[in-house]
């Protein structure tokens, strides 16, 4: 639009002064001669201007078009590049999560194994306790047993013949 109107403008300007060499002593008919050779000279000088115009904005759009083309390549490329860096990323990331799951598996049956073996070694300890402790009641039976009968003995040489109902030993620890 701009450039209509400089073209309009261009053109009158020359139409202007091409009248202004006219003068009114001059002869019609070379005057006339004149102005239309220039009026034609003017009216091929806009076309040839309006083609190259056509031209240029015909070569913007093209060198715009390869531009984007070119901008588009190179967006495919980065995407290729990025789709084999995340493919990269995702093998190194299930590689670690593999070794990381060896080193727990490792881990846990080699835990496994230590609460195994203490395990172990707790119940063979408790049975070592528990017979130590059944050793010691049947020992303190014994020794209740053996105090029982002596002390027996005893108060039947005093002459004493009642005897407790659970025995001398718990009769004298009051003991139920």
């Amino acid at each position: 639009m701009q450039e209509e109107e400089l073209n309009g403008s261009i053109r009158s300007e020359l139409l202007e002064r091409l009248r202004a060499l006219e003068s009114p002593d001059s002869p019609g008919s070379l005057s006339e001669l004149a102005y239309r050779r220039a009026r034609d000279a003017l009216t091929q000088a806009l076309e040839e201007a309006r083609t190259i115009r056509l031209q240029a904005l015909s070569d913007a759009r093209a060198t715009r078009e390869r531009e984007f083309a070119g901008l588009g390549d190179a967006l495919q490329t980065m995407r290729r590049n990025t789709e084999t860096e995340l493919e990269s990323l995702i093998r190194t990331a299930e590689i670690e999560a593999e070794r990381i799951r060896e080193n727990a598996k490792t881990e846990s049956e080699s835990v496994f194994e230590r609460a195994t073996h203490d395990a172990a070694a707790i119940r063979t300890e408790a049975a070592a306790i528990r017979a130590a402790a059944e050793e010691r009641a049947r020992d303190v039976e014994r020794l209740e047993a053996e105090f029982n009968t002596l002390v027996e003995r005893m108060t039947e040489r005093l002459g004493v013949n009642e005897n407790p109902a659970g025995g001398w030993w718990r009769r004298l620890t009051r003991r139920k």
